[in-house]
């Protein structure tokens, strides 16, 4: 479980974020369920507003963070919507995944899984060199994870 706590006008307030079966986001003890806008990877960005301080709390894989007026917490990056990530770099995403499994099973899936975390991440801060770059070291990853299960069982 993931906690920040924002204190906005002197009121001290507290944001969690619980990972599991149902993603939920509590707000001041009161629960919210969280759902993912990908079916492949958990991918939210709620908007939480106190006053005039506007919080985002943004989920991509298992990693959490939350945005304060604009600046993440964790990391003191700027704030960028999810729904800004270019509708390529979903294809991405679906591509690694789908085909990861396709082409050598739940290990392929993983790294496809694994690797999609990276696309929308770097998706997000516009950087697309990285974006193609991880895409085709996962590909190539995954092309390994097959010829080597090849070599193994024929």
């Amino acid at each position: 479980m993931k906690k920040w706590e924002v204190d906005v006008d002197g009121v001290k307030h507290v944001i969690q974020y619980k990972a599991g079966i149902t993603r939920k986001i509590i707000v001041d003890g009161e629960k919210y369920k969280a759902k993912s806008s990908n079916m492949f990877i958990n991918v939210i960005d709620y908007g939480i507003t106190f006053g005039n301080t506007d919080c985002k709390l943004v989920v991509i894989g298992n990693k959490a963070d939350l945005a304060v007026n604009g600046t993440f917490l964790g990391s003191q990056k700027p704030y960028e919507p999810v729904s800004n990530v270019a509708s390529w770099v979903w294809i991405f995403v679906g591509l690694s995944i789908l085909g990861g499994y396709l082409i050598a099973g739940l290990l392929s899936l993983l790294v496809g899984i694994l690797g999609s975390m990276l696309y929308i991440q770097f998706g997000i801060q516009k950087k697309n060199g990285k974006v193609i770059g991880s895409f085709v070291a996962c590909t190539v990853i995954q092309l390994l994870i097959l010829f080597a299960l090849a070599s193994i069982l024929y």
